[in-house]
């Protein structure tokens, strides 16, 4: 069974119906969760071979004793002459009449039934809206799923979380708990991605419903065409007569009136209230509130857990109660903070609108913008422009912050709305400008283009700045696609642009254009002035944008310290003005800077929080590129079902916007799992498919990141020819950059292609020794694999060892285990006798340590050690780090590597 990220919950599950099936005992567990949270789908995990009990909580019974029960054991009846004769006439008693009975009695008739029954087969009962079900029905059940751990039966049971909190009761007390919480980003547009949603609305969506799966399915079916497609706004309520609609309004009915008052109030600000000033409007209900369930506070603001939720409160009153709602939370608002200031004026706009107080929301929303707030900056600016008769470059203010605060669907709707007038000439080049932004990192790199080159037309004559820039983002979009001839068009219009005399920012942005075009010119002397002067000039700025120009050039000039240097400032800068937008682009240079640096943990977890970031943000062309990266680094450590499904996601996102550069860098992960498994040709197969995929300046730079990898595979397999001349490109990049972690591979290159044997083991002495000076461990120790490999044919056993040895050591230790074996096999075949793992760990820890570490390889958490071994987790804790630094391991993955290596 498939429910979308809800893996770990399926694997609970069916390890208490493994058990029983294999009549080793049972259990129970008690799944809970938020309306729609998906919980009776997983109740519902097929059990093959169970006898299957069912019941389900219907209000209409709630108050009929024993009903619940009589409609779990009906399928039993025909049993209970096997129970002795007293506690059989008990539970007939109980199921036939209803009647007060004693309660003790019953409570193990209807465990030895269910006991006898799990003699035959094993059973599983699953009670559906447990919370709903009679009193007497719930006390009966609960006592039976504390002690069916030692017979073969499995009680799973259903409950919504209670709007009352704690005050209500616990539900089945005892029983082991399985939250559900809500979906995140990816496993929540994964739900609904038949639904044809453009990314940027399904990551919105999700957020809107909190990761509620029922909640998800509803709302997407419910939508428009142009709000799927983002160019009309989403609901702000959940849809009439939906499921989730019903359950949400019952719960809101049922509570008390002082604390539906108060989500009036939370309902009426998009962004929630501080604590501060929900005590001051309502003190006596905030912990009822909060109780609830509905809201919960966070970074000490009160705020509503699923969006929607909010809008049905604040839509289900009238336009009056709103307005007079706002007033009352502008009068709590004072003082003379700002963002205390833009609130109590939003308030005040939404409740008596006028032109003086749009004047004020723009003056502090600058305040806030400059700070860093840019999602309260893009509501204020919303509110000022829809209050003014000529709001055009306020709504254009509103749709840049909510594009910088990570909110890409927000900013695009908001961009629909403009219609500046025709004179506007450079707002008009202002809006195109970033809409071809958003369209580069979310949408079409193709209809970027298109879109960016149209706004430097209408912005070269009043904003000749941004009609460069406009010019550079259209050319990183000819970059994605890998259309070189385009590529360097636009480079010749950005540097018609040029006057003389330009301000450092400016004079950055067109050396960078003169230098990335010679560089794909093959001009590589005049790319590297060109470049060392981008690179120059980057300390005189202060742009995050111009800073990853300036990281690119030193990515190019082979300078990659610099260049992790410069993420880090533009990454720093752009955290610090709130601008979240700019972070996914800045850590893919990052990662990039550090896989040549060989700082391969460095690089991971960029690349992860990258990916985080970007589906969070809904920047697919980003989500993309991280995926690429994270699949090769996989690859690198031998995850090979991780490094397929990084490199399948990548691979469909480029083929579906046609992306060069995640292209080529999943196709050089596969082609790495190649290498490493022996398969030389697949390898070669792979990236000479890289080498000849286009001529863009995406796949030339794949072309040349892989060549070392394809001389390797392409020797191997025979094809010395297009190994040659793989060496030739590569070379011609990295003795004009002067990269001494490039030229170590360059050597290596020039030695498998050597035809005379001592000029490749000169070659191969000079890429050793260039390694030693940098720090890339990793391709270091693939060096001296390949050369312990020619050592050993060449000069005998005796010879390769040494190389040989510190290879398997270097891939050992990094994890790499796919290489480890590669280096174990070479090292046996030279006679050198390699010591299982086994024998390793037993030298390295003690009895209790060894022990600790294979059942944490064998997936248990500390906890789950601690129980099985009757040890305190505190001491567990202890060991475990003890075990890391005897090992020198630094995670659990890497402890499972070493134990199954």
């Amino acid at each position: 069974m498939s429910l979308v990220g809800r893996g770990g919950e399926l694997r609970r599950i069916a390890a208490l119906l493994e058990r029983a099936r294999a009549l080793s005992g049972g259990g129970a567990l008690l799944i809970h969760g938020a309306p729609g949270s998906g919980k009776t789908a997983l109740l519902r995990t097929p059990a093959p071979g169970f006898l299957v009990l069912e019941a389900a909580g219907v209000e209409a019974e709630t108050d009929l004793p024993f009903a619940a029960v009589q409609q779990v054991l009906m399928p039993l009846a025909a049993d209970l002459d096997q129970l002795p004769p007293a506690q059989a006439a008990v539970l007939r008693r109980a199921l036939e009449t209803g009647e007060d009975v004693p309660r003790f009695a019953l409570c193990v008739a209807v465990l030895n039934l269910l006991v006898l029954a799990g003699r035959r087969q094993p059973v599983l009962v699953r009670v559906d809206d447990v919370d709903v079900i009679d009193t007497a029905s719930r006390d009966v059940l609960a006592f039976a799923a504390r002690r069916v751990a030692s017979a073969n039966v499995v009680v799973l049971a259903a409950a919504t979380d209670p709007a009352g909190g704690a005050a209500t009761g616990p539900v089945l007390p005892g029983v082991e708990r399985l939250p559900l919480v809500g979906l995140d980003v990816a496993a929540g547009a994964e739900l609904i991605a038949s639904a044809g949603l453009s990314p940027d609305v399904a990551i919105e969506l999700v957020q809107l419903c909190a990761g509620a799966p029922l909640a998800l399915r509803e709302v997407a079916g419910a939508l428009s065409v142009e709000q799927a497609r983002g160019r009309a706004p989403l609901p702000v309520e959940f849809p009439r007569g939906s499921r989730i609609r019903r359950a949400y309004d019952t719960r809101l009915r049922a509570l008390p009136d002082a604390t539906r008052e108060l989500l009036l109030l939370l309902a009426a600000d998009p962004e929630g209230l501080d604590l501060d000033t929900v005590s001051e409007l309502s003190a006596e209900a905030v912990d009822a509130a909060e109780a609830s369930g509905i809201v919960h506070v966070v970074d000490g603001r009160m705020r509503f857990r699923t969006p929607l939720v909010a809008g049905s409160v604040y839509r289900g009153v009238s336009p009056e109660r709103r307005r007079a709602v706002h007033r009352r939370i502008a009068g709590a608002l004072g003082g003379s903070v700002p963002e205390h200031r833009l609130r109590r004026l939003w308030h005040l706009a939404a409740a008596e609108p006028s032109e003086p107080l749009a004047r004020e929301l723009a003056d502090v929303a600058e305040e806030v913008r400059d700070r860093g707030d840019h999602a309260a900056a893009s509501l204020a600016s919303e509110r000022a422009a829809e209050l003014s008769p000529n709001g055009a470059e306020l709504l254009l203010a509103a749709a840049r912050d909510a594009w910088l605060a990570g909110r890409p669907h927000r900013a695009g709707v908001l961009l629909t709305r403009l219609r500046p007038a025709p004179a506007a000439v450079t707002t008009g080049g202002r809006r195109d400008l970033l809409r071809g932004q958003i369209e580069l990192r979310a949408g079409s790199p193709a209809a970027a283009h298109e879109t960016l080159l149209g706004a430097s037309d209408r912005l070269a004559a009043g904003d000749r700045t941004a009609a460069v820039v406009a010019l550079l983002h259209a050319g990183e979009a000819s970059f994605l696609t890998g259309n070189l001839r385009r590529y360097v068009d636009i480079s010749l219009r950005v540097l018609a642009l040029r006057e003389g005399g330009d301000p450092p920012e400016r004079e950055l942005m067109f050396e960078y254009a003169a230098g990335m075009m010679a560089l794909f010119r093959g001009r590589h002397g005049e790319a590297v002035r060109r470049l060392r002067n981008v690179v120059d000039l980057v300390p005189r700025t202060d742009d995050p944008t111009a800073m990853n120009w300036g990281t690119l050039a030193a990515l190019m000039l082979g300078e990659e310290s610099l260049a992790l240097g410069l993420t880090e400032r533009s990454g720093a800068v752009a955290r610090a003005r709130g601008q979240l937008a700019l972070v996914p682009r800045t850590l893919e240079l990052a990662t990039f800077a550090q896989l040549w640096l060989g700082r391969y943990n460095g690089a991971l977890a960029s690349a992860q929080e990258g990916l985080r970031l970007a589906q969070e943000a809904g920047l697919d062309n980003s989500v993309a590129f991280h995926r690429s990266l994270l699949a090769l680094f996989s690859m690198f450590q031998g995850d090979d079902d991780a490094g397929l499904r990084h490199a399948q996601a990548a691979t469909a996102i480029a083929a579906e916007r046609g992306l060069a550069m995640p292209h080529s860098m999943s196709s050089w992960a596969l082609a790495h799992r190649d290498l490493s498994a022996g398969r030389a040709a697949d390898a070669a197969g792979r990236l000479r498919a890289v080498a000849t995929a286009g001529g863009g300046p995406g796949y030339v730079t794949g072309r040349v990141l892989t060549a070392p990898h394809f001389v390797e595979a392409a020797v191997r397999c025979g094809d010395r020819a297009g190994a040659v001349e793989a060496t030739e490109l590569f070379g011609r990049w990295a003795t004009s950059t002067g990269s001494t972690a490039a030229r170590a591979l360059l050597a290596r290159c020039q030695a498998l292609t050597a035809t005379d044997p001592d000029d490749a083991e000169d070659a191969y002495r000079e890429a050793i020794r260039l390694h030693q000076l940098g720090d890339s461990d990793f391709e270091h120790a693939r060096t001296e694999l390949l050369y312990g490999r020619e050592l050993r044919r060449r000069r005998g056993p005796s010879a390769a060892r040494t190389p040989l040895r510190s290879a398997h050591d270097t891939f050992d230790r990094l994890g790499a285990t796919a290489w480890v074996e590669q280096s174990r096999a070479e090292l046996r075949a030279t006679g050198e006798p390699v010591r299982p793992v086994e024998t390793r760990l037993e030298g390295a820890l003690t009895a209790q340590q060894l022990t600790i570490a294979r059942i944490v390889a064998e997936g248990a958490t500390n906890r789950e050690v601690a129980a099985q071994l009757y040890l305190s987790p505190r001491t567990v804790d202890h060991h475990m780090r003890n075990i890391f630094v005897k090992l020198g391991v630094r995670s659990r993955v890497e402890l499972v590597r070493l134990l199954t290596g």
